[in-house]
């Protein structure tokens, strides 16, 4: 898939016409609608749904995808999502009160941050896309994924998919960037390697920011709400507006599934058909023998592990729900002057995978708040910690809850060793404070239904057959101390590869 301005209006304007009949009208009373029974029913539309259901549509295979958020659609006007120093219904999914773009999930000893929308995760994140070295990436996966396999073939595919650059020099030289400058010479000067790394990011709309253009959205750091410009090659834009554009893929949004069963020779999901305001104004039947779960490692494995615990797939295995990490994630702050540039998404990495026990990698990000960034210099930090936490069924309150350990003694001796990085920055950097680096809160949570346990090599899950994983879920907790975008892109089209196959055949 190309990735040339001209080729994205092209596909988009394809596809409008699919976009406008992808939403079912909402019942003004609580009903429950049965559905024909699809080819395939995928759970999600982020990076995983949206490359499953181009390669089902690439040969000839229908889906529908159901999602739980709203389209977002980037306007003229500039105004389709919240910002960080104007919050409002747009900015959070609280079911019930709005259908915004970011839910916080909360767990025991972390919380974590998800996307909600057409699009999922890719709405939210800050558009890194690395691929691991070799040892990393063992460290992580051992020896459930090839890592030549993976290299010479499935992360090419996602770069390619995605469509991913790095920042230019001209975009990095503008007085919009003066932050990321000053956070490339800091962590130079304190031992680390820079660099720059690939980013689904259209920097020809960042210029158009830069130049006056258009109004600054991107440029003023705004990324974990939305990037009201367009400069975000979220996948709703392509990859999935591309599997739309085939007319055998349709998108519901505000389908939230509930519930997962298996029923006789196929399975049966139960959805609650959402307002604009998170009521459920009607629930919906959908019936198929091959479901695909996309949901990302909090949805699918809630669904999952309640199904399991209901009876409603009784035979998934045991450890549905384990092997959950936080890819090693720390927020990382240091208050003191810095750079007034705020411009973003995260443009330049600084690696230290080789000095101390944890491998990490930090990536400078903008806040989206003017004030708070030049008084502030901060970072979000991506190790390599222990998968020791668990998805738990709660049957007195019917819901699934997240544990995480935070007081693991490893836990502690990641978040040590940050710490000690640093202060290699501060120890350069002059009228710095000390930095705090937090590991409870987490924006790439991973695992639960990990591939070699809950699924094969491949994402079918055995015991249930016809019921495929494909997203993020099934990650051991870290992705080789890098972002895991990347990855999931990548596993996704290996897995939604093997789901092909297994149609066709």
């Amino acid at each position: 898939m190309t990735t040339t301005n001209t080729t994205r209006r092209e596909v988009l304007l394809a596809a409008a016409g699919v976009l406008a009949a992808a939403t079912l009208p909402i019942a003004r009373a609580p009903m429950s609608r049965a559905q024909p029974r699809a080819d395939v029913v995928v759970i999600g539309s982020g990076y995983a749904g949206a490359v499953t259901a181009l390669r089902l549509a690439q040969k000839g295979i229908s889906c529908v995808v159901l999602e739980r958020g709203r389209r977002w659609p980037i306007t003229a006007a500039g105004d389709t999502f919240a910002t960080a120093v104007a919050p409002d219904a747009r900015a959070v999914w609280l079911p019930g009160v709005a259908t915004g773009v970011l839910e916080v999930v909360t767990g025991s000893g972390i919380n974590c941050f998800a996307g909600a929308g057409v699009g999922g995760g890719s709405l939210v994140n800050y558009t890194v896309m690395m691929t691991p070295e070799e040892d990393l990436f063992t460290a992580s996966f051992g020896d459930r994924l090839d890592y030549d396999e993976m290299v010479n073939r499935w992360y090419p595919r996602a770069r390619e998919l995605i469509g991913c650059s790095p920042i230019p020099d001209d975009v990095l030289a503008a007085g919009q960037y003066s932050a990321a400058r000053a956070f490339d010479e800091a962590s130079r000067r304190a031992g680390l390697e820079v660099r720059r790394v690939p980013m689904a990011t259209d920097w020809d709309v960042v210029r158009e920011e830069i130049g006056g253009r258009i109004g600054p959205s991107a440029t003023a750091g705004d990324c974990i709400l939305g990037v009201n410009s367009g400069a975000k090659l979220s996948v709703d834009r392509t990859i999935l507006a591309a599997a739309e554009a085939t007319g055998l893929v349709t998108v519901l949004p505000l389908h939230s599934v509930t519930d997962v069963r298996a029923d006789g020779d196929h399975y049966s999901l139960t959805c609650a058909v959402l307002d604009t305001a998170g009521q459920t104004r009607s629930t919906a039947e959908f019936h198929s023998s091959t479901v695909v779960f996309a949901a990302g490692s909090i949805g699918t494995s809630k669904l999952l592990v309640r199904a399991r615990a209901r009876g409603d797939l009784a035979r998934l295995p045991a450890d549905v729900g384990r092997y959950w990490g936080s890819s090693g994630d720390h927020v990382t702050v240091r208050l003191g002057r810095t750079a007034d540039g705020q411009g973003g998404p995260a443009h330049i990495v600084a690696l230290d995978w080789r000095s101390g026990t944890t491998p990490t990698t930090l990536l400078n990000f903008p806040l989206g708040v003017p004030v708070l960034g030049g008084l502030s210099q901060n970072a979000l930090a991506v190790s390599i910690t222990p998968p020791s936490g668990s998805l738990v069924y709660d049957a007195g309150l019917d819901r699934v809850e997240l544990r995480w350990p935070a007081d693991d003694p490893e836990i502690g001796r990641v978040t040590k060793d940050i710490g000690t990085i640093l202060a290699k920055i501060g120890a350069v950097t002059s009228g710095a404070a000390p930095a705090l680096a937090l590991p409870a809160v987490t924006s790439h949570p991973l695992g639960g239904a990990v591939l070699g346990t809950v699924t094969d090599s491949y994402g079918r899950i055995d015991a249930h057959p016809g019921l495929y994983v494909v997203d993020s879920s099934l990650v051991p907790g870290s992705t080789g101390a890098v972002p895991p975008a990347l990855t999931v892109t990548a596993l996704a089209d290996r897995c939604a590869s093997a789901l092909v196959a297994d149609l066709t055949r």
